[in-house]
């Protein structure tokens, strides 16, 4: 796969970045991460029938979501906090639409889906462990500056600023790329009336590596 070498994450290889899609604007957290996990939620239709044991299920949909927890270490230099400080505010943008104006009145003009990577680990597709961002429609960000906090002096006022900021974010996954084994399989009958073609699953998983 092509590496564009002007995108935030070809740039910062080894760090959190966050890209608000809408914008193209983004962010980069250095200090690792605190935790990951993934789940999928799959949903059925259930029909009770009279007489019959158990309830008729009715495949409907497979959700995927992720929750995800950095941390964020303020320095002591008043220009480095101030700006991450800063950013912290700007990040709560990127879980909000982007709006255009006309004519004085703001309205929505595209969703705030943003695009996650971290390393080798979060990501939507492996490749070989140049992974590829995972797209996310964002459902909560929570950002906890902690219980404890230095107070800096500088010339012109004290600032607070905490020891370590934790962030969490969830959201919904949204693949771009085919999350499923596909099989060839006849659904209309053949002239003859035979019905589908048993698959050669095991030639078919062997080809798409999986097992």
């Amino acid at each position: 796969m092509p590496t564009n070498n002007n995108s935030p994450f070809s740039k910062h290889p080894d760090d959190l970045v966050i890209k608000f899609v809408a914008s193209n604007k983004y962010m980069v957290f250095s200090d690792g991460i605190d935790s990951f996990d993934k789940s999928y939620n799959i949903a059925w239709d259930s029909v009770n029938v009279y007489g019959r044991q158990d309830a008729i299920q009715t495949y409907q949909s497979t959700g995927e979501t992720i929750n995800l927890t950095w941390p964020l270490k303020p320095g002591t230099d008043p220009k480095v906090f101030n700006y991450q400080l800063d950013a912290l505010l700007k990040l709560g943008k990127f879980v909000r639409p982007l709006y255009g104006s006309e004519n004085g009145i703001d309205r929505i003009v595209e969703s705030p889906l943003l695009m996650v990577r971290y390393r080798n680990l979060i990501v939507e597709e492996y490749n070989d462990g140049n992974g590829t961002p995972l797209l996310i429609a964002p459902n909560s960000l929570s950002i906890n500056y902690g219980d404890r906090a230095r107070e800096v002096v500088t010339s012109s006022k004290n600032l607070l600023v905490p020891k370590r900021i934790v962030i969490s974010l969830s959201g919904v996954v949204i693949n771009q790329s085919k999350k499923y084994y596909s099989v060839p399989v006849e659904f209309t009958p053949r002239e003859d009336g035979s019905q589908q073609q048993k698959a050669d699953q095991d030639d078919i998983l062997k080809n798409q590596g999986g097992s």
